[in-house]
């Protein structure tokens, strides 16, 4: 079984998370056969159940036109996305004009925004795309530019995945456009919703929510008829206000942004979710807050 299916880095992501949703989705019935992410970032999880056969069919959407880009031209365009792997220089050159295609993304075209988009993410701190390189301007760092750019796993990657383009669909709408969506397909679709943070989301996205469009969120996914499971930073309002009432697991899960470490998070349920304590308590390190 291959370790790493997304070719983006991203700070907190969700793939080691995949066994967990796994095992969600065999317990509801009807079993879905579609899993969505309206904040699809890297899409670990999202990839991890597509290629292990738990659904048919994968929905992604990111409300950053960089990543929606990156991901509409590895799965239309895969056989060019890794020509430019295998071609594009990994100097500070490269990295200011990828830089400036990402910064200017209106009437680029998806192949070279989403390779901006890539390039910055493999090549910067922590994968931030608004952070530094790594190694630093200067580049006189223990760690230069091309540190986690390894092309030969990076083309291998994004051929593999590419592979399974009938199954994905790609989009770039705001969460709450894409969730009204999503109502069609009915218990069709397990939902994976992971917001930026309540707190510091800004420093980490591009597009971080504010105070109301968090609470705006959550008034759309109460109501919604819709099996979805969410996850956010450990944060009392997530209980006390935004989804109080609804079943909540306190759980354990390592970060990467900056300084390695175990973080604290918060997993909430919809009230259409199925849930059993062997499919989410299996994880040793969860604890019930709400049930």
């Amino acid at each position: 079984m291959r370790r790493y299916l997304s070719p983006l880095r991203y700070p907190g992501g969700k793939g080691r998370l995949a066994p967990y949703i796994s095992a969600l989705i065999k317990t509801q019935s009807p079993r879905p056969t579609q899993y969505a992410e309206p904040f699809a970032g890297g899409a670990g999880a999202a990839l991890r159940l597509l290629v292990d056969r738990d659904v048919e069919r994968i929905h992604i959407n990111d409300l950053n036109p960089g990543i929606a880009a990156f991901w509409r031209a590895m799965f239309t365009q895969t056989e060019q996305f890794t020509d430019l792997i295998a071609q594009t220089p990994i100097t500070m050159e490269s990295w200011h004009r990828a830089r400036e295609v990402y910064n200017s993304p209106e009437d680029r075209d998806d192949l070279s925004l989403g390779f901006a988009t890539f390039f910055l993410n493999r090549c910067n701190r922590s994968g931030i795309l608004t952070a530094r390189p790594i190694g630093g301007m200067e580049q006189a760092g223990k760690w230069t530019l091309d540190a986690r750019f390894n092309r030969e796993s990076l083309i291998d990657r994004v051929g593999f995945v590419g592979g399974f383009r009938d199954q994905v669909t790609v989009t770039g709408l705001d969460a709450r456009d894409f969730l009204g969506d999503l109502d069609e397909h009915g218990d069709d679709v397990l939902v994976y919703v992971d917001p930026p943070y309540l707190v510091q989301g800004e420093q980490l996205y591009m597009n971080s929510l504010s105070s109301k469009d968090h609470a705006t969120l959550a008034a759309q996914l109460r109501n919604s008829d819709l099996k979805w499971l969410l996850t956010y930073d450990a944060d009392r309002r997530v209980t006390d206000e935004l989804y109080a009432g609804h079943r909540c697991v306190e759980f354990d899960i390592a970060h990467t942004a900056a300084i390695q470490h175990v973080g604290v998070e918060y997993a909430v349920f919809s009230e259409s979710v199925a849930l059993t304590d062997h499919a989410i308590m299996r994880r040793g390190d969860a604890r019930w807050l709400v049930n």
